[in-house]
């Protein structure tokens, strides 16, 4: 991986979105910028906890921790064990603020921009 660039893998050029839920409480990146029809991949590489990507705020203990552009649609991952992955396309530009559920309140809570 290469250092202030998280998303970028291999030595192509070819850029893919990923945000890594390890065995710790945070997600990384804490702050992820993409463009307009990215697909954005979340990847549990815990080895046992379980975790969520989760932009839904009547799914979270406080709905401060989301928040979504005017007209997003909220989105949930539902559980991702250890060695998971889950995707989703962001199709409107804005600041996506999202949390993990099982551990809202420990702080894992972080942000996808989404640029034209």
């Amino acid at each position: 991986m290469l250092s202030g660039v998280p998303w970028l893998t291999g030595c192509g050029g070819a850029a893919e979105p990923i945000v890594e839920m390890g065995d710790g409480v945070q997600f990384d990146p804490l702050t992820l910028t993409v463009k307009v029809g990215a697909t954005v991949t979340w990847q549990n590489t815990s080895t046992g906890m379980v975790h969520t990507a989760t932009g839904d705020p009547a799914a979270v203990v406080d709905p401060a921790n989301v928040r979504l552009p005017a007209g997003a649609a909220p989105w949930d991952s539902g559980p991702i064990r250890g060695g998971g992955s889950w995707s989703y396309r962001f199709d409107l530009p804005g600041e996506y603020r999202y949390c993990c559920v099982p551990h809202e309140l420990a702080g894992m809570v972080a942000t996808i921009v989404v640029e034209p």
